[in-house]
């Protein structure tokens, strides 16, 4: 049996406050949740495969909202990416950045976990690419709250990647929401209705 299972509500609720709310754990999770170092853009080693490397391109892209890194997110998208997310629709990259990263990179921790993935390599150049995501959103460094707001997604992507030199970037990314649960008045930014 996990020992974690075995415990009364009592004593979780005492182990949960003794590891995460001591004010030296409570500082490495804030650092934990902002710092975290995401891998860079290039991974080290054999070259990726270009199914793999088209995976890694959306696998970027969603990294760079968790770890808030404009540099993950350069390396992902084209100059004209095209989005549709989330009923929201971008035309550019510029767009991309300033209407929906900024907002959620900055305001909201995340964790985007991508399954299913499933690529088609149709010419050297071009690709298509699906995969299911959820998401789950927290407002910054308030994830570990008893009682802190969620807002947590399930979707499709469908996706369009072409190799730019020698690296696969998205040129189009659309989701279809397919569920939500939580509060998602923490995904607007600051004085929209």
């Amino acid at each position: 049996m996990c020992p974690v299972a075995s415990k009364s509500a009592h004593q979780l609720a005492f182990i949960l406050d003794v590891n995460f709310n001591h004010p030296y754990r409570q500082s490495s999770i804030d650092n934990m949740v902002r710092n975290g170092t995401p891998l860079p853009a290039k991974l080290a080693g054999p070259p990726l495969s270009d199914r793999e490397a088209i995976a890694d391109a959306c696998y970027r892209a969603f990294a760079s909202i968790d770890h808030a890194s404009e540099e993950l997110l350069e390396s992902s998208a084209t100059p004209d990416i095209y989005t549709d997310i989330a009923f929201k629709a971008c035309d550019g990259y510029e767009e991309l950045k300033n209407k929906v990263w900024i907002n959620v990179a900055e305001r909201v921790d995340t964790v985007h976990y991508l399954s299913n993935v499933r690529v088609s390599v149709d010419t050297e150049t071009t690709a298509r690419v699906t995969f299911n995501a959820q998401a789950v959103h927290c407002p910054v460094g308030k994830g570990y709250e008893p009682d802190s707001t969620k807002f947590t997604t399930g979707a499709f992507y469908a996706c369009d990647a072409v190799k730019v030199d020698d690296l696969w970037k998205l040129k189009t990314m659309k989701s279809t929401h397919i569920w939500s649960t939580g509060d998602p008045s923490i995904m607007k930014p600051p004085g929209s209705e």
